[in-house]
């Protein structure tokens, strides 16, 4: 708990700089993935020749590896701990902010929904409606938690996918036939629209098609497990403040990073190796399963090396600009899918099929950096970003306070 003042009030917590770089970290990760993904606008794109046939293949080598699946992992851990930050440092001064938390998380699905007009592949919403599951949890032990955080990252339904494959399951309907497709005269695709239509016509598609595909994606590739995983564990890690007066704990996350990199290593090799030697039903079910436990690794030992990267002392690194970022997460997600969306829609610029792998990551980068100087800028003058005060003013049903006082 936080050292009080003695008037019974405690002194105003400094804020975790590092939680905000990590943030700026994950952001550059997701629109670098989008971007690539043309915002899921997938079309057949032209051959490439040359220089540009290599630098494709440098980019989707680095989508691939180094981002895909992995910035979305690091997005909802941050999630989980900043909702235990939000809910212990209100507790400390005596307010039990869990109703006030579950008023924020429906507006965080508005907001998600608006953000769906643009784009299908919104987060907002579905943050907005497991996060409830952390105020539910809030108040539980450390070791229910810890339990209940193993069985999700375990991805129960890709585990018994994959048990059912080897005949160890026999009862378990495999998730494969959970849904059936949509019929092909449902309607226009999703990518005729976002290519050819208008804006209202692929709004109209992202709220309706849009919304259950996306559900229907989370269970089944475990995403959705993967996230209440890591929203228990973030809410852990406020717990045990292991981000707290990070700097001094290098040992700690140097082990982290032994441990986690150790363990991302001999779980790719296993999915290399032993999905080879599997019939193919088999072996594509138990190479998803160890591709989502790799994906936790390569997650935890990236947070580890981000930690000791930006808290060494003496290393001239952009931490002021990426903490700005990182303070204006919301803005930057939303403003992120409004520039790309107009860039490669057809109701926008419709550039999509002319722009590929290497032209795209280079595009999400510069947006980043972009973004991250307009936030410095403004925090320079205002208290938080615009969507987050918005969100805070409505979360307390008040005027929030958004000008710096100026000297």
């Amino acid at each position: 708990m936080t050292a009080r003042t003695p008037a019974g009030a405690p002194p105003r917590a400094a804020r975790i700089t590092i939680l905000d770089i990590l943030r700026a970290l994950a952001l550059l990760g997701i629109v670098i993935v989008h971007a690539h993904d043309h915002f899921n606008l997938y079309l057949l794109m032209p051959p490439a020749e040359g220089w540009q046939a290599a630098a494709n293949s440098a980019a989707d080598w680095a989508y691939e590896h180094l981002f895909v699946s992995k910035s979305f992992l690091l997005f909802s851990f941050l999630f989980g701990l900043s909702f235990f930050i939000q809910l212990d440092r209100q507790e400390q001064k005596g307010v039990d902010f869990r109703k006030r938390f579950m008023w924020r998380l429906a507006l965080l699905f508005l907001l998600g929904l608006a953000h769906t007009l643009f784009y299908d592949g919104d987060i907002l919403t579905i943050f907005g409606v497991l996060g409830f599951a952390l105020v539910a949890l809030y108040k539980r032990g450390s070791p229910l938690l810890v339990i209940l955080c193993l069985l999700c990252l375990m991805q129960p339904v890709a585990f018994m996918d994959t048990l059912s494959r080897a005949g160890l399951a026999d009862l378990w309907p495999h998730s494969s036939g959970w849904f059936h497709p949509a019929s092909p005269a449902a309607g226009p695709s999703r990518e005729f629209l976002y290519a050819h239509g208008s804006w209202g016509e692929a709004a109209l598609w992202n709220l309706t098609q849009g919304q259950a595909g996306k559900w229907q994606f989370f269970l089944l590739s475990g995403r959705i497990w993967q996230t209440l995983g890591l929203f228990i564990l973030g809410m852990l890690a406020g717990r045990w403040q292991v981000f707290v007066d990070a700097p001094n704990k290098r040992r700690l996350f140097l082990r982290m990073l032994g441990i986690s990199g150790a363990l991302f290593l001999a779980l790719l090799a296993a999915r290399l190796l032993l999905t080879s030697r599997l019939d193919s039903a088999l072996g594509t079910d138990a190479g998803h399963l160890l591709h989502q436990w790799e994906n936790l690794a390569y997650t935890a030992a990236f947070v580890s090396g981000a930690v000791l990267l930006f808290t060494h002392p003496g290393l001239p690194l952009p931490s002021r600009l990426l903490s700005s970022a990182g303070k204006c997460t919301l803005t930057c997600y939303v403003t992120q899918t409004l520039v790309f969306t107009f860039l490669f829609f057809g109701w926008g610029l419709g550039l999509a099929q002319g722009m590929g792998p290497w032209a795209c990551l280079c595009a999400a980068v510069a947006v980043f950096l972009l973004q991250a100087w307009a936030c410095r800028l403004w925090l320079d003058y205002f208290l938080y970003g615009p969507l987050e005060w918005l969100w805070r003013t409505a979360t307390m049903c008040r005027m929030q306070p958004f000008r710096k006082r100026m000297p």
